[in-house]
This record gives structure tokens, C-alpha cells and sequence, in this order.
């Protein structure tokens, strides 16, 4: 069992350097001083997550699967995937008292029992209209509760000097079975159909709500407050105008990374190209090589630079999916594998870094919608894809991209100038 931190350990901003110590972490604790970060609890909650991830995983082939299987249109795929958004991003203000009253591991258990009911509603799907739509909306609720209490969790049980390290892995073990997933699925569907696909996926989340199980009771700091301590919920607005700029660069980028999981399938079957897993394959090799080499690099050197190299990446990698085409899934992946590697890990650092236990799952809620309301904007980008071709959508969603990473140069303002103004 591990021992909820409070926010006086983690007071220093996620870039700076301790004056104090001659070895420093971003967040002013040496490094040789830093536990080891395989502890039970750490890899009880990448081992649940894992889970969850592959039967999330499987559905970046729904679109090709309603394209092929059901006679999808360009506008109705991205409907159907715009909902994922629209659901996730209304639940998102309630991630955190759903956190609190439940606790984080009975919120993570209820995000993979209502993706299982969605895996399972889908074995019962005729064509890419309001029922389809619906079920992929109820993902983006499971995805909510997951993201939000699973991020919370492996934040609470990670040394504070390791933070972006554990977000990076734990991100990993979701990031992992978008390759694992559609290599099994792919060839699953196209011998069976797709309701053996999404009997698998339920399968998998079923097995990640009893592994939940396992995941420590009490993750947030609960003790009562002394009377005369500060409220820890007084400065939650301050927080998060801190952190508006990446807000903004996560939303933006769920929107190029939509576009790219979205529109790349349909986007290949109209040039001629049928198989679309080795953009998958490449992506996530890209992904986990880089996130797995850099993060603790990102913990010592500082994680905005960081994820404004990563920002830049990603735009670059979606305009050159519009510019090369589907002949070139594979390097193209490979790009976007590497930007995304680099920036998540990066970004969420930079949400979490110096907030108290309690308040994470507000701020990742937070995050969250920024998230959808990127992911929201997959339903125009189908109907442009419709009039005007996937190229322009993926040029024009890269461009938007860069000018998103930009804000990242801003001068930073910490949650206590940020309560003065």
C-alpha cells in the first residue's frame, strides 16, 4: 500500500530547478533520492490498464469496419465517431466528484464495465446511424472515467521526481494495443466480421473491471481538513487558467490525432490501399520507442520544451499524411508515433505537477474535455472530407496544429499570479 501524497510535496513548477541541490527533478527533488517506480501498486494499475486499452484499441478500426461492413458514408463515420466526444466531453465536469465519491478504483472499474456494454451493444449494430452513434458515445464515457481516475491513481503512486515517467508508462500501456489490437482484430474481421471483433473487445474489459480489483482502495487523500487550513478547492480556477495553453494544445491535438485515426482508413480504401495496420504497427513502435527514451529525459530537462517540440511534430505529421498519401502509411505513422510519444507524456506533466491528490482528477476532468471538444470537431471534418477530399482535411488540420503549439511560447503564469489577477 502506498501513502497519498499532499500538494506540499509537490510545490515547485514541473520546469524549474531547484537552487538547493546539485542533482534536480522538475519537481525539486533529487533524482538519486527518488524511489524505485515498479512498486505493487504502479504495476497493478499499467497491468488493469492494459486491459482496458486493448479493448479500447480495437475500435481504432471502426471506421474502416463500418466503411467495409455496414456501407458507411464519409459523413457518417465521422458522426458516429464525433460522438466519442460529445458524451466524453459532457462527463468531464463530473469526473471529479464522481472520483470522490466513488474512488479511483471504483471509477476505473466503471469505465471498462460500460465499455464492455457498448463492445457487447455493437454485436447487435445494422448500420452507422443513432444506435451506432450512441454506442460510441457510451466509449467516450468509459474513456472519461478511465483517463481521469487511471491518470489520478498513477499519479498518486509514482515517486513525485518520476512523474512524467509514469504518465509516459502509463500512457504506454494503453498506447501499446493501438499495434497489439488492430493486428489482432483486423484479421479477425476480415475472415468472421465484425461481431467476433467486438466480442473480443468486450471480452477485454470485462477482464480490466475484475483486475480493478486489485488496484489500491483509497487513492485520494480523504483526511478531514483542520479548521484553520486553506481550502483545497480555492484555487481550482487559478489552476486552471495556469494551465490554459495546454489545454488548448490538447485539444487541438486530439483533433489531428482524430482526424488521423478517423479519416486514415476511408482515406486509404479510396486510393486503392486496403490494409491499414501498419500505420497502426508504425505509429505505436514510434510511439513507445520515443516516450520510453525520452520521458525521463522530459523529467529532468523540463516538459514545456518538450511538448512544444512534440506539438510541432504532430502538425507536421498530419499535413504529411494529406501531402504523401496512403502509399506512405508506414513512415507517416512512424512520424506521428514519435510526436505523440513525446508530447502526451509532456502535457499531462504539465497538468498534474504540484496539485494536491485531491484536486487531480478536477483538473484531469478538465483535460478531458479539452480532449473532446477537439474530438468533437471530427463531425465537420467528415463533411468537408465529403465535399472537398481527406487531403484538405489533414493539410488543414496540421496547419491548425502548429499555430496551436505556438501558444506553448507564452509566458508561463503560476496558479498563485494567476489568483491575483
Amino acid at each position: 500500500m502506498y501513502r497519498p501524497r499532499s500538494g506540499s510535496e509537490e510545490d515547485a513548477d514541473p520546469d524549474s530547478r531547484s537552487a538547493s541541490t546539485t542533482i534536480d527533478s522538475p519537481t525539486g527533488v533529487a533524482r538519486a533520492a527518488d524511489p524505485p517506480l515498479a512498486s505493487r501498486a504502479f504495476i497493478d494499475v499499467i497491468v488493469a490498464q492494459l486491459f482496458f486499452g486493448f479493448a479500447y484499441s480495437t475500435f481504432v478500426l471502426l471506421p474502416k469496419l463500418l466503411a467495409v461492413g455496414y456501407g458507411a458514408s464519409a459523413r457518417e463515420i465521422g458522426a458516429v465517431m464525433a460522438t466519442f466526444g460529445v458524451l466524453s466531453l459532457a462527463v468531464s465536469p463530473a469526473i471529479g466528484p464522481i472520483a470522490r465519491r466513488l474512488g479511483l478504483r471504483r471509477t476505473m472499474t466503471a469505465g471498462d464495465l460500460v465499455l464492455a456494454v457498448s463492445a457487447i451493444g455493437f454485436m447487435f449494430m445494422h448500420s452507422a446511424g443513432p444506435f451506432a452513434a450512441l454506442l460510441r458515445g457510451l466509449q467516450g464515457i468509459a474513456w472519461a472515467l478511465c483517463f481521469g481516475a487511471g491518470m489520478a491513481l498513477c499519479a498518486e503512486v509514482a515517486p513525485p521526481g518520476r512523474l512524467g515517467q509514469a504518465l509516459g508508462i502509463f500512457g504506454a500501456a494503453s498506447l501499446g494495443m493501438n499495434a497489439v489490437a488492430p493486428v489482432v482484430a483486423e484479421p479477425i474481421a476480415a475472415r468472421f466480421g465484425a461481431r467476433p471483433v467486438f466480442a473480443l473487445a468486450a471480452a477485454a474489459a470485462l477482464i480490466g473491471a475484475r483486475l480493478c480489483r486489485r488496484l489500491p482502495a483509497d487513492a485520494v487523500d480523504e483526511r478531514p481538513r483542520a479548521p484553520d487550513a486553506p481550502d483545497p478547492h480555492a484555487d481550482s480556477w487559478s489552476a486552471v487558467r495556469a494551465r490554459m495553453p495546454v489545454f488548448v494544445v490538447l485539444g487541438v491535438g486530439a483533433l489531428a490525432a482524430g482526424s488521423m485515426f478517423t479519416f486514415v482508413a476511408p482515406f486509404a480504401l479510396a486510393r486503392g490501399v486496403s490494409a491499414v495496420g501498419g500505420f497502426f504497427a508504425a505509429y505505436t513502435v514510434a510511439a513507445l520507442t520515443s516516450r520510453f527514451a525520452l520521458a525521463r529525459f522530459a523529467d529532468r530537462t523540463g516538459h514545456r520544451p518538450v511538448a512544444l517540440t512534440g506539438g510541432v511534430g504532430y502538425g507536421l505529421a498530419v499535413i504529411a499524411m494529406g501531402l504523401l498519401g496512403p502509399a506512405h502509411l508506414v513512415a507517416v505513422g512512424a512520424a506521428f508515433g514519435v510526436a505523440h510519444g513525446i508530447v502526451f507524456p509532456a502535457l499531462m506533466t504539465l497538468v498534474l505537477a504540484g496539485v494536491p491528490g485531491s484536486e487531480r482528477p478536477r483538473l484531469l476532468g478538465w483535460a478531458n474535455g479539452a480532449m473532446n471538444i477537439g474530438i468533437v470537431g471530427l463531425a465537420p471534418l467528415g463533411s468537408v472530407a465529403g465535399l472537398l477530399g481527406y487531403p484538405t482535411v489533414f493539410v488543414a488540420t496540421g496547419a491548425v496544429t502548429l499555430a496551436a503549439a505556438a501558444v506553448l511560447l507564452a509566458p508561463r503564469r503560476s496558479a498563485s499570479s494567476a489568483s491575483s489577477t
